[in-house]
């Protein structure tokens, strides 16, 4: 009898939360991601580096975020959202809004660890980049406008 209402419960639950699967999932691979490389710094310094403390950090990490978001979700599901989607073409944006702030925080994290190991950040390497075609779309358009005259 305790098993089949234990089971149900998280039947429901599951299925409560079943819209936050691709969040979850985004927030998750995020934290793996920041905790491997945070891995990888923790060697290049020399640090002790065990399962043990990664095991714990990366289950507080996502036990904080996850609670939240899906608390999030229930304060948005049943008050903010019926407000929002009045202005907005989408649903759930104050949940939307946190898992973006989480993934915001993993990003610079990372972003931090990296730059520190290599010298230079994921963003520097993302605006090279971006220059880079400018200027190649710029060289590109000089030369067809000198193709012309």
């Amino acid at each position: 009898m305790k098993l089949t209402i234990l089971n149900n419960f998280w039947i429901v639950f599951l299925a409560f939360i079943a819209p936050l699967q691709p969040l979850i999932l985004i927030i998750t691979l995020m934290v793996i991601f920041d905790t491997f490389v945070g891995r990888w710094y923790a060697k290049k310094k020399g640090e002790l580096i065990t399962s043990k403390i990664t095991r714990k950090g990366i289950t507080m990490k996502l036990m904080i975020y996850l609670s939240v978001i899906i608390l999030v979700y229930l304060i948005d599901r049943n008050i903010v959202n019926e407000i929002t989607k009045k202005y907005i073409w989408f649903d759930y944006l104050f949940t939307k809004f946190w898992t973006g702030l989480f993934v915001w925080i993993e990003y610079t994290s990372i972003d931090e660890k990296i730059r520190w190991i290599k010298g230079e950040g994921i963003s520097e390497k993302i605006k090279r980049f971006i220059k880079s075609i400018k200027d190649t779309v710029f060289s590109f358009s000089e030369v067809k406008k000198q193709l012309k005259d």
